[in-house]
């Protein structure tokens, strides 16, 4: 699959006719689950990442890093972590959750404080929402992880994912 990959532009065409790369790479991802596949899902995972560099017309990047996410939280769970793997590494998690981050756990605390949350400007809501996404996914492994441990500056986000919208 690789050798097949290395041949191509992910996220372009096929042979002159357009391909849909986002359903292949669900494809391959519900593969590397059902399988327990590091392999099939380190596949996947080199698609996603085409795929957020690069989104298809009117396609939001954030789908992509959220299918990415999930596949690796989701075998991490089963599998466990292992430092340093292109796919069982929680580090990828952690670095998208801090790159969400873009506002204090005070702001946050302040937005959802408000009575009325539609005074709370759109961006922030979708900024939070996001967070809340990667948090929750991180959640999902976090058993099977040492981010408790190597980032104890996540622990209260985790504990505030649950008031986030």
């Amino acid at each position: 699959m690789n050798a097949w990959l290395d041949r191509l532009a992910i996220g372009g065409a096929v042979a002159g006719a357009p391909f849909n790369w986002d359903v292949f790479a669900f494809t391959i991802a519900m593969r590397a689950r059902e399988e327990r596949s590091p392999e099939w899902a380190h596949v996947a995972l080199r698609i996603y990442d085409a795929l957020v560099k690069r989104p298809p017309t009117g396609a939001d990047a954030h789908t992509f890093w959220i299918s990415a996410m999930n596949l690796r939280a989701g075998l991490i769970s089963e599998l466990g972590e292992r430092e340093g793997d292109p796919v069982l590494n929680s580090e990828p998690i952690v670095a998208w959750i801090r790159s969400l981050t873009t506002f204090s756990l005070e702001e946050a605390s302040q937005w959802m404080a408000r009575e009325d949350l539609r005074t709370v400007p759109i961006e922030k809501l979708r900024a939070m929402r996001r967070l809340k996404s990667a948090l929750n996914t991180l959640a999902h492994a976090l058993h099977k992880t040492q981010v408790e441990q190597k980032h104890p500056e996540l622990i209260p986000w985790l504990q505030f994912r649950t008031r986030l919208p």
